[in-house]
């Protein structure tokens, strides 16, 4: 089974969930810094997995396979406290009775994120390696897979996390939302009051994004973890469990996809992080302040560019020919001039000759002791 559609999506995703980031940076929104910071490497790990391993099994990448699946753990957990951190900031906004935030307050919100999103996946990707039953597999048309023995362990180690993460982001969200209709009328002012650098459409954007995320999110990662307790085995010891721990295993196509419920397995994490890209580029990557951002890029680029180099190509740009001859219509085309007056009448006589459908005909004649000759060509239609 190969799927191009995930190689040329992650690509384009790539690129697009990174273009608001100075925006974002500028913002200091923690939770969307990481969510952005998150979706870019599920978009990079796809991308470069589909490419690599298009029709192949082989292990060309061994080093690159232990760093994607590593991350490829983490990258769920990530996601789900991102969307976690952009909820709990909107209610830390919305229910706040001072307008303002302390230093101390907004460095103590700062680092609950930084532990969210970067610690605990961190931690997450650690815990993984005692349900590590070998290397990594291999996986045609989809490359570096995670290996992880299915038991109670691994429940606990790996799985839950998201799940965990997600649920309490849905309740965090509720509770925005609840503030935010309860609230609505004085909103706009407490939000330009806080110095948050929100207003009401960003406050809903992100408020959205988040919704968006956990709804497409949760179903996921309760379906990973479902299949986790289906095909759990008793986690008899570490000896047993990390037995032959440096091998790699490789499948073909048919050999994983052969059932509905292996095919979604490995096929709708792959699709996650496009997706939730393209969405969050909706809601931020076409707003007035994303193009006003754009055009801020085009004017650096083209400042940096040589001294009259874009007046240059608008100048030939402009000499380019607008006028395309059709069917009957009389062209004169310069066949050259010399710098001497025409000296015998048939210099400017009309030498003309018919041949087929076409009749061609020359002309010369002298301005201010410059000859200039023109060849006149009519379609006889």
């Amino acid at each position: 089974m190969h799927d191009a559609s995930i190689i040329f999506f992650a690509g384009l995703c790539a690129f697009l969930v990174i273009s608001p980031l100075p925006l974002q940076w500028r913002a200091r929104n923690s939770g969307t810094l990481l969510l952005i910071t998150w979706l870019f490497v599920g978009n990079i790990l796809s991308f470069v997995d589909g490419l690599i391993w298009w029709d192949s099994i082989e292990n060309v990448a061994p080093i690159w396979c232990d760093i994607s699946t590593k991350l490829s753990v983490g990258l769920t957990v990530g996601i789900a406290a991102s969307s976690l951190c952009i909820t709990r900031r909107l209610v830390m906004i919305a229910s706040s009775a001072t307008v303002t935030f302390t230093q101390r307050q907004k460095r103590t919100a700062l680092c609950i994120d930084i532990f969210l999103g970067i610690l605990l996946p961190i931690i997450v990707m650690a815990l993984h390696y005692t349900v590590q039953p070998h290397r990594f597999d291999i996986y045609e048309g989809y490359g570096c897979q995670v290996s992880t023995w299915p038991s109670i362990p691994s429940i606990f180690a790996v799985s839950w996390w998201p799940v965990l993460l997600s649920l309490t982001a849905a309740v965090y969200g509720v509770i925005a939302i609840k503030f935010f209709l309860s609230r609505r009328l004085q909103f706009q002012t407490l939000l330009r009051s806080s110095r948050s650098g929100l207003d009401n459409r960003h406050y809903v954007r992100l408020m959205a994004l988040a919704s968006v995320d956990i709804l497409l999110g949760l179903p996921l990662t309760v379906f990973s973890l479902s299949q986790t307790i289906i095909k759990r085995q008793p986690y008899e010891s570490w000896a047993v469990v990390h037995y032959d721990w440096s091998r790699v295993d490789q499948y073909h196509a048919y050999q994983i996809f052969n059932t509905a419920g292996n095919t979604a397995a490995v096929v709708l994490p792959r699709w996650h992080p496009p997706l939730l890209s393209i969405i969050f580029f909706l809601f931020f990557g076409v707003s007035i302040d994303s193009i006003n951002e754009y055009c801020r890029w085009i004017s650096w680029f083209k400042s940096k560019l040589p001294q009259g180099f874009v007046k240059l190509i608008v100048y030939n740009f402009n000499r380019l020919p607008i006028f395309v001859p059709k069917l009957g219509s009389t062209v004169a085309v310069p066949i050259g001039g010399d710098w001497k007056a025409p000296s015998t009448p048939e210099e400017r006589g009309i030498d003309e000759t018919q041949s087929g459908k076409h009749m061609r005909g020359s002309q010369s004649g002298a301005i201010d002791g410059v000859t200039v000759a023109v060849r006149v060509e009519r379609e006889v239609v």
